[in-house]
């Protein structure tokens, strides 16, 4: 699923692109280095969002397993992006 962008991604410029699994993508932007965001499937059921530097290293940040869908899940790693390298 394609995730729809959030307003201020394209502000900064921000560009993204798959990043091997079906649920990872690297992130890039002017002077904010590259990030991967991931979602995935919770064993409740749920979702779940994760931020990480490097495309094989430890997630950064991660949200909790509470999130109803995938979009929403997209939508809350790209607000652990924000939170994380905007700020």
């Amino acid at each position: 699923m394609e995730p729809i962008l959030p307003f201020w991604f394209k502000q900064r410029q921000c560009k993204y692109e798959p990043a091997g699994a079906d649920n990872q993508m690297k992130v890039t932007g002017p002077n904010l280095g590259e990030a991967y965001l991931r979602v995935w499937q919770a064993a409740n059921g749920r979702w779940q969002a994760a931020f990480r530097r490097a495309a094989d290293g430890p997630d950064d940040a991660v949200s909790d397993a509470d999130i109803p869908g995938q979009r929403q899940a997209w939508d809350a790693a790209f607000e652990l992006y924000r939170q994380n390298v905007i700020v």
